[in-house]
């Protein structure tokens, strides 16, 4: 098993390379970019809105039941809709959930910490977790758009450094297949 991972060493070459090339994405991805990817996911979920549409008058004309898939059609095609015609607000709205869902998680997160009776070396991390996600969830309730770019600019640069690492780890792998397979002949001449 450790022999045939060695083998693969390319294999973290290539993968840090689309991590590098992800995060050069991730640096030079802006808001606009943002937009017209929601203005993309908006005509995909208003098409399959359209779809279920056409599935639930089926079954009405079936005399199926129909009423939760005719509901769920109209509300995808809305929500299709929106992200099509607003994709700033819908952006915004979007990224002011994030930042509530971060708020309620930080909370949740330090009232573990008050609860948890033992004595632990992972509570410094728990509470600097929660902290920061609150810090996070407060950021993007009120500046989401300044927020994400800079979270993005963030993960860009780590994706980069990760990718970095792994190129570096698989030509250390690279080299230690060769030593192996250097050293491997001489063993066989000794014996």
């Amino acid at each position: 098993m450790e022999q045939k991972s060695k083998k693969n060493w390319w294999f973290l070459v290539i993968n840090g390379i689309i991590a590098i090339l992800f995060g050069v994405f991730l640096l030079y991805f802006d808001t606009d970019m943002i937009e017209m990817l929601l203005f993309y996911i908006g005509i995909g979920i208003a098409v399959v809105g359209v779809f279920l549409l056409f599935a639930a008058i089926r079954n009405i004309k079936a005399d199926k039941h129909a009423g939760m898939l005719l509901f769920e059609s109209i509300l995808t095609v809305v929500i299709g809709l929106v992200l099509i015609l607003f994709p700033k607000f819908s952006m915004k709205f979007i990224l002011i959930i994030i930042g509530v869902w971060a708020i309620i998680l930080g909370i949740v997160q330090l009232a573990i910490l008050i609860n948890i009776k033992e004595k632990m070396a992972s509570k410094n991390i728990l509470l600097f977790n929660g902290l920061l996600t609150i810090v996070l969830g407060v950021l993007l309730f009120f500046d989401p758009i300044t927020t994400a770019g800079f979270l993005l600019k963030i993960l860009g640069f780590f994706a980069i450094l990760f990718g970095i690492m792994m190129i570096y780890f698989g030509f250390v792998l690279k080299t230690i297949k060769v030593a192996i397979e250097g050293s491997v002949p001489e063993l066989e001449k000794k014996e």
